[in-house]
């Protein structure tokens, strides 16, 4: 591995002057800074982790708590596909990734505050909510940047879906549809964008003057195995809902197999509709009809706030970004009338002929 001296020797500097051009310090001309740098790349220079650190008091490190209310981890397909633009995108920045567990042994006496502390990472990123651990970890004194849902202050940051407007306005535009009849499955309401997508569907369905069954509103933990067994049930009754809403791709993969299984046919006897459009979404039979989240916008965000305020820790401006959302049509929901065909917006690539339409931010 190179060092800064044969740098120095090959470029015809100081070390000083690498140091200091490797660094970014400001009294470096621009054409040496490029030729070390150009050099640095050549010679396949690495700067040692420890030493970087005294000098710029950084350990370009960023860690990520992770705590998915379902327990599915890196599985669940919206989280993984998240985490994988965030960590190309901060990696790009010169930094890698530190993910902290949920440990809780009998012999673990230390919080969460000191094994920030104790690692030294230059910001966090949330995904979840670490239960318990709020003050904790908004008092560490590092940037941190929540996905999904808004945590207020110091140096903090948070990037989310129109969760409630979404669902409102998926209940609108399936009701110029001709729906009438509707269910509900939503996620645990501890969890931020769970509760709002609620929200969002008694708003659309007060807005619209539907009567809500509360029958047919039941708890799905965002899980296959929850939206199968809330389905079974709902269709069991002496009636049943025209569609079912799912607050999840996976809670509405777990519906389209209860359905199945039922002997009734999607989207003839009972549509269905989920939230998220991961991959498994075009997969199954019918299509899913869903609700996408802007996926890779979030995590790349994300990775921008986070990177911005780890760049200039004197700023204090809170950065809050709500992102619209699009309702991808396919064929587990009715065709639309010709009248409502004039708001559909560009195909979507993944589907034989699905429609999109943008639900703006408010």
């Amino acid at each position: 591995m190179s060092t800064i001296k044969e740098i120095a020797a090959r470029v015809g500097v100081s070390v000083a002057t690498v140091s200091r051009a490797l660094n970014n310090y400001p009294d470096v001309s621009a054409k040496t800074r490029s030729r070390i740098l150009k050099v640095a790349e050549e010679m396949r220079y690495y700067p040692n982790a420890s030493a970087q650190n005294l000098v710029t008091s950084k350990t370009f490190t960023v860690g990520v708590f992770f705590s998915p209310a379902d327990g599915s981890g890196l599985r669940h397909p919206f989280v993984g596909h998240v985490l994988t633009i965030f960590s190309a995108e901060i990696g790009r920045q010169g930094y890698d990734i530190l993910w902290f567990t949920n440990r809780k042994t009998p012999f673990d006496h230390y919080g969460i505050i000191e094994r920030i502390q104790h690692r030294s990472v230059d910001g966090l990123l949330l995904i979840g909510q670490p239960e318990g651990a709020w003050e904790e970890i908004l008092s560490a004194d590092v940037p941190v940047v929540a996905i999904d849902f808004v945590i207020s202050g110091h140096r903090v940051g948070s990037v989310t879906s129109d969760n409630r407007r979404a669902m409102q306005d998926l209940v609108l535009t399936l009701t110029e549809q001709g729906y009438r009849q509707f269910a509900y499955l939503h996620g645990p309401l501890a969890v931020p964008p769970a509760m709002e997508r609620l929200q969002g569907f008694y708003a659309g369905m007060a807005a619209c003057q539907m009567i809500v069954h509360p029958e047919w509103v039941a708890f799905a933990d965002f899980t296959m195995a929850d939206g199968y067994a809330a389905t079974k049930a709902i269709i069991a009754g002496p009636n049943r809902p025209e569609v079912i809403c799912c607050a999840s791709d996976m809670t509405a993969i777990g519906a389209l197999k209860a359905i199945r299984e039922a002997g009734l046919l999607v989207p003839q006897d009972i549509s269905v509709v989920g939230f998220d459009d991961v991959e498994a979404a075009v997969q199954v039979f019918p299509n899913l009809t869903t609700v996408r989240q802007p996926k890779e916008q979030m995590g790349r965000l994300a990775a921008e706030v986070l990177y911005s305020m780890m760049s200039a820790p004197s700023r204090d401006t809170p950065h809050h970004y709500v992102l619209p959302t699009e309702l991808i049509v396919r064929q587990s929901t009715r065709s639309q009338s010709a009248e409502n065909m004039s708001r559909v917006g560009p195909s979507d690539p993944m589907a034989d002929s699905p429609q999109a339409l943008k639900f703006d931010t408010i």
